[in-house]
């Protein structure tokens, strides 16, 4: 569930590009060549801090062992809030929100549904200057939801403590904890993963996510990536309490620097591996199902401090 685990990429990349501090581009003197930074592949919200706007269409995932299917529309945005640095420590805030408009086409008695995702984060790093370690840890209260009546259940809560070493400039490596509880299911997973940079190319293997990028000039970059997709929420009806739509997206991206601080991007690419689950007040699994590959189209737009 990219609710679930969206966080441990997100995390790891906050050690490379902390939310308060300024991007290694700017910092550099005129002239200099620019550093290539972390791709943010779908809005996720990592790599350098600015405002993010991201819109996917998916294409009819059918079912696979029934007529029907899903028609699958997500608004993603991403604001930092403040950030105040003491010494070797950070700590920042951020606020997300997803906009997710699905159509059931009466699967579980379900029609057109908007379900809504709001997410703050508190992020606390420790990163030294004279030592290739440091550390990160992060709370994240969140709420999914329909919004036409709130309880408990709508309630999420994920934390990561994490650990990272570099092991030189072009290679770091990070390993750590996580954990996430949402109606009255818990989970407490690894987090592991590596970040290898030559420029003018980029692999970031951080699961759930991985990018393979190459700048090819100072403003476009090309990359292929792999990331989850979907989410939980808590709706408010009768028969149908909770909503789970897993799955992943394979895409190609074009990203274009427009000006020194807005960012445009064009992906394209497949949904896969995709089901839908119906759970009701008791979280007992009423109906589920696989879903088939669809393809799917996507346009960022992204302001950077």
């Amino acid at each position: 569930m990219k609710v679930t685990t969206l966080f441990l990429s997100l995390a790891f990349c906050s050690l490379s590009s902390p939310l308060s501090a300024k991007s290694e581009e700017i910092l550099q003197p005129p002239g200099r060549e620019k550093r290539m930074g972390m791709i943010d592949p779908a809005a996720f919200g990592f790599g350098q801090p600015g405002f993010v706007a991201d819109v996917t269409i998916v294409d009819t995932q059918d079912f696979e062992n029934q007529p029907g299917g899903l028609d699958f529309m997500e608004l993603r945005t991403i604001a930092p809030l403040a950030a105040k640095k003491w010494g070797d420590f950070l700590i920042a805030g951020s606020l997300g929100y997803t906009l997710t408009d699905v159509d059931f086409q009466g699967f579980g008695g379900l029609q057109d549904e908007t379900l809504h995702t709001l997410e703050a984060q508190i992020t606390v790093s420790w990163r030294p200057e004279n030592t290739p370690w440091s550390t990160l840890a992060f709370v994240t209260p969140g709420l999914g939801t329909d919004f036409r009546g709130i309880s408990a259940d709508d309630f999420e809560f994920s934390g990561l403590g994490l650990i990272n070493y570099k092991v030189s400039d072009e290679l770091s490596l990070a390993g750590g904890v996580f954990g996430r509880y949402a109606a009255d299911d818990s989970m407490l997973v690894p987090a592991l993963g590596f970040i290898w940079q030559r420029e003018p190319f980029v692999v970031q293997l951080t699961p759930p996510f991985a990018v393979i990028g190459w700048q090819a000039t100072e403003r476009l970059t090309l990359s292929l990536s792999a990331y989850p997709s979907g989410g939980a929420w808590d709706l408010d009806d009768s028969a149908v309490n909770r909503v789970n739509i897993n799955g992943w997206q394979t895409a190609a991206s074009v990203i274009y620097q427009l000006t020194d601080h807005l960012t445009l991007s064009l992906r394209g690419g497949f949904n896969i591996a995709g089901e839908v689950e119906l759970q009701d007040a008791n979280h007992r699994v009423i109906d589920e199902e696989d879903l088939e590959t669809a393809p799917f189209g996507a346009i960022n737009l992204r302001y950077s401090f």
